[in-house]
């Protein structure tokens, strides 16, 4: 199930409609600086999270809107007569919270002198041990030692009025006999006190796991070295399993991208007039325009998606050609995104001058491949041809809808759907008339992948059967790629 979302005229979004899933998973919300990602983890956070709309977002105009659909139900802010109001039919139930930027966010909204003055005098009668699950785990993702703070103490919510203005919990922690306030905290120990706190929080008010419960982090990593935001992803993945979370990450982190699978990973796209375009599913090397992690190989080949990437990574295993040589195949998206990553790889030596560059399309591309070249003036040397497929969505539909491959079906069907059957989803799909109008094969896989996450399996199991399809029953395409790429690496 997902949460519909459109946002219109807020800050640098003009307007922009989104799915987001609520089911348990990390999710990356990305793209340039200056994009929109974190008006966009914003407006989401608004589904469950009351705010002062003028103080999030400044002066908007009068058709500024932010709306939501979910479960049938749905919930719209507006502008009425200058002041934003807010209309609902039925009720959302979803719940989370939000960990905002540094001006508008949580993390240092009870910040003035004075109040800090007064935290300096508290009397330790005020305070009471904090719980060890925010001491032992700010241990372990900051220092991997869940011990390293040796005391963690809360202010007692019956002492808040005697401290000021202050609301919300306020933490103190202990090392050597000395006490340090959280406003004297480093900003890394700041920010994670405040997701732990509330995530202990939300961890108690989950009296039943079945409700979705959606969490937004915006722009962690710029108070988290990157050793502790590893740290806290492979903590995120074991608590949103215990606790079915959703977990979305407002970044352009590559610690945290390439962490996320990239179906989860949405990418706003600023042209260069301004129009704003939603990416996904997208690839971290695409997101992130980085490569630097590849920096050392000899053949870096750049692909689409990740059922390309494991074609041509069966065939250099299959036939001797990995050899003495280091090749990575880095799967980019769609092919305007491979040949745009290939241009900018050579006109920026983003790998060094040792790596050679190689790229592989899907089949049904070649015109629009041929086209974009000439229409953008791409020149480079770079060697590009064509796999024997489309895309797996393409393919699927081709093999499962249009045209029954009954050997492919069968074995889909018998080694993964076991629950709902491959039948089924064909049956509701065609009954739904969508294949009226799904032509690169997006709505049939939507209903695949639904099935594919509720039995906790991933696409990966699917490509690996399709891979295997492709060896036995497409040889004579199959040897043209193969002499393609030996001839690279001759």
């Amino acid at each position: 199930m997902k949460l519909k979302m459109t946002i219109n005229k807020i800050k640098s979004i003009d307007n922009l409609a989104i799915e987001l899933p609520v089911e348990k998973g990390l999710y990356a919300l990305t793209g340039q600086n200056g994009a929109g990602k974190s008006t966009l983890a914003t407006c989401a956070s608004s589904v469950f999270f009351s705010m002062t709309m003028n103080d999030y977002f400044g002066r908007t105009p009068a058709d500024s809107f932010i709306s939501f659909e979910y479960n049938g139900s749905s919930k719209i802010y507006k502008k009425k007569e200058g002041r934003w109001i807010t209309e609902k039919s039925g009720h959302i139930d979803l719940k989370g919270f939000y960990e905002g930027s540094l001006i508008f966010g949580n993390r240092f909204r009870n910040t003035n002198y004075n109040n800090i003055r007064k935290l300096e005098r508290i009397d330790d009668s005020y305070l009471r041990p904090a719980p060890d699950f925010i001491r032992e785990n700010l241990g372990i993702i900051l220092h991997n030692n869940k011990d390293f703070y040796e005391k963690l103490y809360s202010v007692n919510p019956s002492a808040i009025r005697h401290l000021g203005t202050f609301y919300g919990d306020i933490f103190y922690y202990e090392i050597k006999g000395k006490k340090v306030s959280q406003f004297h905290m480093s900003t890394g120990e700041n920010l994670l006190i405040s997701i732990l706190n509330s995530l202990n929080i939300r961890n108690s008010d989950r009296t039943t796991l079945n409700n979705p419960c959606i969490l937004i982090l915006d722009e962690i990593e710029l108070a988290l070295h990157p050793s502790s935001l590893k740290r806290l992803v492979i903590f995120l993945r074991e608590i949103l399993n215990l606790y079915n979370y959703a977990i979305y990450f407002s970044t352009h982190s590559l610690e945290l991208i390439s962490s996320i699978k990239p179906e989860n990973i949405y990418f706003l796209d600023r042209h260069t007039d301004y129009s704003l375009e939603l990416i996904n599913p997208c690839y971290p090397a695409y997101a992130t325009r980085m490569l630097y992690d590849h920096t050392g190989y000899d053949y870096i080949i750049l692909v689409e998606d990740d059922l390309a990437r494991e074609i041509i990574k069966r065939l250099l295993k299959q036939n001797g050609l990995w050899g003495n040589k280091l090749i990575y195949v880095l799967p980019c998206g769609g092919y305007s995104n491979v040949i745009d990553l290939a241009q900018e790889v050579v006109a920026s030596n983003l790998v060094g001058k040792t790596s050679n560059i190689v790229i592989v399309l899907d089949a049904d591309i070649k015109t629009e491949a041929a086209n974009y070249i000439a229409k953008n003036k791409i020149s480079n040397n770079i060697p590009l041809n064509y796999l024997p497929i489309e895309s797996l969505e393409k393919f699927l539909k081709a093999k499962l809808y249009d045209n029954v491959d009954h050997k492919l079906f069968r074995h889909l069907n018998d080694f993964v759907f076991h629950q709902v059957s491959l039948n089924q989803i064909i049956d509701e799909y065609r009954s739904s008339n969508e294949f009226k109008n799904d032509k690169n094969g997006k709505k049939l896989y939507e209903r695949i992948d639904k099935e594919l996450r509720a039995r906790n399996k991933s696409r990966n199991e699917i490509i690996e059967m399709v891979v295997d399809y492709l060896s036995q029953n497409d040889k004579p395409s199959i040897d043209k790629i193969v002499e393609f790429l030996k001839k690279q690496f001759e």
